[in-house]
């Protein structure tokens, strides 16, 4: 798995901006949804990264 091969879905960035939007709605902290959201995004990309880690793949560039 190459970095490029790391792709958000559209249905994933709706799914991140309703939880976003949710939090902001509960929390009333624009700060904390931002901050949610990237934690989201980097969670994704780590699972990502050891899912084709797991699977065997021989040229895993994360960084």
């Amino acid at each position: 798995m190459d970095i490029k091969d790391f792709k958000i879905k559209k249905s994933q960035w709706l799914i991140f901006i309703l939880i976003s939007a949710g939090l902001m709605y509960i929390t009333e902290s624009w700060l904390m949804s931002l901050g949610i959201m990237l934690l989201l995004i980097v969670f994704d990309f780590v699972l990502a990264a050891y899912i084709g880690k797991k699977r065997g793949d021989k040229d895993d560039k994360m960084f």
